[in-house]
């Protein structure tokens, strides 16, 4: 899996730290391109072993990288779970005697075509949602008996959110980019809630590509505080002093961090997108689901939480037990080692031929990696970035 902050990382280490013994090893390997500028994940697994392979891509030979990283996994039999791109890179070249898993980690175009492009080598699929479960199904009709649609839990913490007077406590926690988050519309419910006289204070955690044009389109509000990127340990605590959970989404696979405030008690208001939303998120009763971009939308479900406190507790609680009663991490890890405990059931042959879809005219097995890098060192120099 990739070594990077956020949701994949969270979901894999929960998973991890909740399953039950089962005489299997678990070890984690995290792959980090260090041409990436993305801040890393940081925090321990609750494996039996986790190691870190480094590489340099498109400078390396991708030829050179891949052997590096099938070196790197200890052989089968088992299970290979993929979480991106380069294991299943490494798996069209290389077969490591294990059967593949892949995990659709988002209702985005780049998971499907991974799935689609790699179906030769991969055994199984989970998907978290039923939106994305179905989709992948009519991708492929004819795997579709190896697909399986299986939500992730979050810990459900021992106690949720206290009744606060005062302000409504509003946060966002989550990448800073506009493009899938839709973070451009916090500083419009912001402005809409200041017309109507709901009084809110805001919380955003995170950071991203797109954190200093959302501070200044939100310049001089003084009810807004910005805490930064957190690790999810310290998302968690912060939940508790929280009253609502803002999420103006454009597109999730099922929203992690949506779970984790639900479960501490937070009532969403979240973008009604097709994929997890609806599966967790009861209108009206454990939370609202404004349609995608309507800023208006938004505004007036938490200006009615702000106005009604009873119903807003009645939902508050409806939304903890939601998370607690279907989405219990203690539950979902032994399913997911239920399905791995299938390994020999779900292996099917590896077909005699396998494409290998990335790559340039510098990337071949038989070019010397220091010469590749040479080339493309010079290139970088020359024109700004590798070719």
């Amino acid at each position: 899996m990739p070594d990077k902050l956020g949701g994949v990382a969270t979901i894999v280490a929960n998973l991890l730290a909740y399953r039950r013994a089962d005489g299997w090893a678990h070890r984690v390997l995290l792959t980090h391109n260090r041409l990436d500028a993305d801040t890393r994940h940081g925090a321990a697994f609750a494996s039996d072993g986790c190691g870190a392979f480094e590489y340099t891509l498109p400078v390396e030979n991708l030829h050179a990288v891949l052997a590096r990283l099938a070196r790197a996994l200890p052989p089968g039999p088992g299970v290979l779970v993929s979480n991106d791109w380069i294991e299943l890179a490494m798996l069209s070249v290389r077969d490591p005697g294990r059967t593949v898993i892949q995990i659709l980690h988002g209702d985005h175009d780049y998971y499907y075509d991974l799935a689609v492009k790699h179906e030769p080598v991969i055994h199984a699929w989970i998907a978290y949602s039923r939106a994305m479960y179905e989709r992948l199904r009519a991708l492929l009709p004819h795997r579709s008996e190896s697909i399986f649609h299986l939500p992730y839990g979050v810990p459900i913490p021992a106690s949720g959110r206290a009744p606060a007077p005062g302000p409504l406590r509003l946060l966002y926690a989550g990448r800073l980019e506009n493009g899938q988050k839709g973070i451009f519309d916090l500083p419009l419910i912001d402005a809409q809630l200041r017309e109507v006289g709901a009084r809110v204070v805001w919380t955003v955690v995170g950071g991203g590509p797109d954190e200093a044009e959302l501070r200044r389109r939100w310049e001089g509000a003084s009810n807004v505080r910005w805490l930064g990127r957190r690790a999810s340990a310290e998302v968690q605590a912060l939940e508790a002093e929280h009253d609502v959970f803002v999420l103006p989404t454009r597109a999730e696979g099922f929203s992690v961090a949506l779970l984790e405030a639900m479960a501490a008690g937070l009532v969403p208001v979240v973008s009604d997108i097709e994929s997890g939303v609806p599966e967790v998120v009861e209108a009206g009763a454990s939370g609202f689901r404004p349609a995608v971009g309507d800023v208006a939308g938004f505004a007036k479900a938490i200006a009615e939480l702000a106005a009604n406190r009873d119903r807003f507790e009645a939902m508050s609680r409806a939304a903890r037990r939601t998370v607690a009663e279907r989405f219990d991490i203690r539950d979902r890890a032994p399913q997911y080692q239920a399905l791995y405990a299938r390994f020999r059931e779900l292996h099917r042959l590896r077909p005699a031929e396998v494409t290998l879809h990335y790559g340039s005219r510098l990337d071949r097995p038989w070019l010397p990696n220091v010469a590749v890098c040479a080339v493309r060192a010079a290139r970088r120099r020359m024109w700004g970035t590798p070719r």
